[in-house]
């Protein structure tokens, strides 16, 4: 089998010595092909492609050999690649690593809803000023959380936060009744539900559907005081709108883990907007994160060979 490696070029080297030994035992006498640069595609014509979402796995993809068969991104969002592709059937199957940044991600969100609800900004502020300050301080228990997005990310969340007394409730493709979720709605009725919610979380897939999906009006219509997180991408997001309502004070404080640009510039407003809180895209990073990556590598690439199906498949006609 011929299995073609896409990934930049300063970390190809680590990700050849990783998948290696990912495959070995499944596929013995293993030899990788370097598929890190232009037109190389055609020229290796792999079986089989494992790679990262950059410019030349995507470049190469708008018109793939025709010996590809399975492409393996080894991250979870598949969207900058779905759009290279366009629209139309894809001759080859296509599968990522979505679900290993689960319980990261929900420990990120119990981190940035306790900064806020525990102030702790202000009370680092305080250390550094030596001011013995005590301010009342909030809590999640009996507060009212809307996931945006109930799957591998939103269903852990949901779960995490139910746990802690907080009410959760979801907005999904599938209204059906699920886990922890008192009520699922569909993506049309955020306008109206929105404020209802102390706090909101985004992680949505970034489809022609979402795209945009928390603007001028959905951010308006959020709770006074409310908490709005993004752990998905920065697409789906009025950074904008947010801003302003941030400065207003609208909304008691915000985070952002994914940006329209990144990074993101330095002259950005975003920076000095009051209580926003920027994480440069590291909610999901984790220490074990490969090698979690490499074992959905691994049972991918068993089911392949016994023609099973794929643990983490794509599907272009949905978006995710």
């Amino acid at each position: 089998m011929r299995v073609g490696l896409c990934f930049p070029s300063h970390s190809h080297d680590d990700w050849e010595r990783k998948v290696h030994s990912a495959l070995t035992e499944l596929l013995p006498g293993l030899t990788l092909l370097d598929c890190s640069s232009a037109g190389c595609l055609d020229e290796m014509a792999p079986e089989v492609l494992v790679g990262h979402e950059h410019e030349v796995l995507m470049a190469g993809l708008s018109a793939p050999p025709e010996s590809l068969r399975w492409v393996q991104i080894m991250s979870a969002g598949v969207d900058r690649l779905l759009d290279a592709i366009g629209p139309g059937p894809v001759a080859f199957r296509i599968t990522n690593v979505r679900g290993i940044h689960a319980q990261a991600m929900v420990e990120y969100l119990l981190a940035v809803l306790l900064h806020f609800e525990k102030r702790l900004g202000l009370l680092v502020d305080s250390q550094k000023e030596r001011r013995w300050e005590r301010p009342v301080l909030g809590q999640l228990a009996g507060k009212r959380l809307l996931v945006c997005g109930a799957g591998g990310i939103g269903l852990p969340v949901g779960t995490a936060l139910a746990g802690l007394g907080v009410t959760v409730e979801a907005i999904a493709r599938d209204t059906s009744p699920r886990g922890p979720f008192r009520r699922v709605h569909s993506l049309s009725a955020l306008p109206q539900v929105i404020g209802m919610f102390d706090y909101v979380v985004c992680a949505l897939p970034l489809t022609d559907e979402t795209r945009g999906v928390f603007d001028r009006d959905a951010i308006g219509a959020m709770r006074d005081g409310a908490i709005f997180v993004n752990v998905a991408r920065g697409e789906l997001v009025d950074e904008d709108a947010l801003r302003a309502s941030l400065c207003a004070g609208k909304l008691a404080g915000a985070a952002l883990d994914a940006f329209r640009e990144e990074p993101l510039p330095n002259d950005s407003l975003l920076w000095a907007t009051p209580n926003l809180l920027i994480t440069p895209h590291v909610a999901g990073r984790f220490a074990a994160g490969h090698q979690l990556g490499l074992a959905v590598l691994r049972d991918n690439m068993a089911a392949y060979l016994a023609g099973a199906p794929l643990r983490t498949e794509v599907f272009p006609q949905r978006g995710y």
